[in-house]
């Protein structure tokens, strides 16, 4: 085959797979092939003597087509991708190739060609895949996390919201493995977590992710291997923290109502029966009183002293039930009379307590006192000295096994805490005057210390306490406007943290008006006359 052959079979099969059209100088189409008729379904006629407006799209813009022009008039070649639209409407992708024609005499450009190639199938698969991308990324970035992780756990492909949430940067995150941002307590759960993660079986789970400045945020995760069976998984996360925070609110809400109806139910119990006793006792007691006038006529002197002693006898339980009901009364935050509050200076109470107490403790058992000058704590003086010996009588008891330990009373004061009242289950927070008890003995189990101070509820044996003890200080420390917080552990030792409010409560009388204390020491003092007082303030 000479080279006139080869030629002419090079122009048949491209005349064959291409469009092919010349135009004039002015762009006017002088000469079309069969493929440019059926793609774009005009006529030779309809073709020849038009330009290329005729099947202009729309899509491109001027600035496109005088680049267009200014390129291959100028010698060049244009190559690029033009969208035409058919007679019909419908729109079709070229690849095209235009060119410019010159006289081999004179080198002058007199006419362009233009060889292009249907994409029209390509481009729609390139626009589905674009589309397909488009809604992914969109998926993706409406989750606060996502990520895409090898089978070693290495980051591939990370979102802007998982940057955001995690506080690194995409950069750090790339040379990262998910397996560093694991925020659990143990390494076997971190494993498990791990395992859970690379695995992918699509199945929910909750874990503790850290940020970047170490601050922990709980995850709601979900996990599935990647379809391109690389062993790659994709892990979406959301951000369950604020919910989670929620549910322990609720929880504790729950908890609080639940406490506040079980003591409303056994406060009403307890003062229903105190009532009912007391009366029976006030005519037990004034009976015997009347008896031991008798028994002073009664001429038989040893008949006379045994019947003394049976009344005395009587007398000092019949007190003791009395004491009992009080007990009862004060849990109850009820007082069988109504009484003006006596206060006395705090410390001067305290060492009155300790000095009480000292003459019953052995020398193994130490009272270490350490007193700071606060605002003295507005409460009877006569209460405080009983929540004191109820604390203190139970830190002895608590080191009995050993025989020996230190028993610690502190007061101060203590600004800006936030605690939970371990006894009404109360969220607390601001400036408090603190009076702490502590000792180093046996310990309270997490189990008991939830009940210490729930009436009648005792861990002494029988005949050794009523189980009143610990809801008597609640009662009066509450009637007082403060909170209680235990810290324990056994083998350890206990604390009560005796938490009172700062603010100073006078009352204002006409007559005989009390003035604050001259030296506060720098404490956060505030005088506040509009506060309301407690019940024993009331005219």
């Amino acid at each position: 085959m000479n080279s006139e052959e080869s030629y002419a079979d090079l122009i048949r099969a491209l005349n064959n797979a291409a469009i092919i059209t010349e135009t004039d100088l002015t762009g006017r189409i002088i000469s079309v092939n069969e493929n440019f008729h059926q793609l774009s379904g005009y006529s030779e006629n309809e073709l020849l003597g038009a330009t290329h407006s005729i099947v202009n799209s729309g899509t491109h813009t001027k600035d496109f087509f005088v680049e267009m022009w200014k390129v291959i008039s100028s010698g060049g070649v244009w190559i690029g991708e033009i969208c035409n639209r058919a007679k019909d409407g419908h729109l079709y992708w070229l690849h095209a190739t235009i060119f410019p024609i010159f006289r081999q005499d004179t080198h002058e450009i007199y006419k362009y060609a233009a060889i292009r190639f249907d994409i029209t199938e390509k481009k729609k698969n390139e626009q589905a895949l674009i589309r397909r991308v488009e809604r992914y990324r969109a998926a993706i970035e409406t989750t606060d996390g996502f990520c895409h992780v090898n089978s070693a756990g290495f980051f591939l492909e990370v979102s802007d919201n998982y940057c955001e949430i995690t506080g690194y940067t995409r950069a750090e995150l790339l040379t990262m493995n998910i397996f560093d941002l694991d925020a659990s307590e143990n390494e076997e759960e971190r494993v498990t977590n791990f395992t859970r993660l690379i695995c992918g079986n699509g199945k929910t789970f909750e874990i503790k992710r850290r940020r970047k400045d170490n601050s922990i945020w709980e995850a709601e995760v979900t996990a599935t291997y990647s379809s391109m069976n690389d062993g790659s998984a994709f892990v979406f996360l959301h951000d369950v923290t604020a919910r989670k925070e929620m549910e322990k609110h609720h929880e504790m809400l729950r908890q609080q109502l639940n406490h506040m109806q079980k003591l409303d139910s056994i406060g009403r119990l307890t003062a229903g029966i105190a009532h009912d006793f007391n009366n029976i006792l006030a005519s037990i007691l004034g009976y015997t009183e009347m008896n031991q006038l008798i028994i002073e006529d009664i001429p038989d002197r040893g008949l006379k002293t045994d019947l003394a002693n049976n009344l005395r006898q009587v007398e000092i339980s019949g007190k003791r039930a009395a004491e009992l009901i009080d007990k009862m009364m004060t849990y109850c935050r009820q007082h069988t009379t109504k009484k003006v509050i006596e206060t006395k200076p705090t410390a001067e109470v305290i060492n009155e307590v300790v000095k009480m107490l000292r003459a019953g403790l052995t020398e193994a058992v130490k009272i270490e006192l350490t007193l700071d000058q606060t605002p003295d704590i507005i409460i009877d003086s006569i209460e405080l000295h009983q929540v004191l010996t109820n604390l203190l009588v139970n830190s002895r008891d608590a080191m009995k096994k050993n025989g020996h330990g230190i028993i610690k009373i502190q007061l101060t004061t203590v600004e800006k805490v936030s605690f939970l009242c371990d006894a009404c289950l109360m969220p607390i927070e601001g400036d408090f005057i603190e009076l702490s008890v502590s000792d180093n003995g046996s310990g309270i189990d997490e189990e008991t210390i939830s009940r210490i101070f729930d009436p009648f509820f005792t861990t002494k044996s029988v005949g050794e306490g009523t189980g009143l003890g610990l809801s008597m200080v609640s009662g009066i420390v509450h009637h007082s406007r403060g909170h209680i917080v235990t810290n324990s552990e056994l083998g350890v030792g206990t604390t009560f943290r005796l938490l009172f409010p700062m603010e100073v409560l006078w009352r204002r009388a006409a007559d005989n008006s009390p003035k604050a204390p001259a030296n506060l020491n720098g404490c956060n003092w505030k005088r506040r006359v509009t506060d309301r007082l407690p019940d024993e303030f009331d005219a």
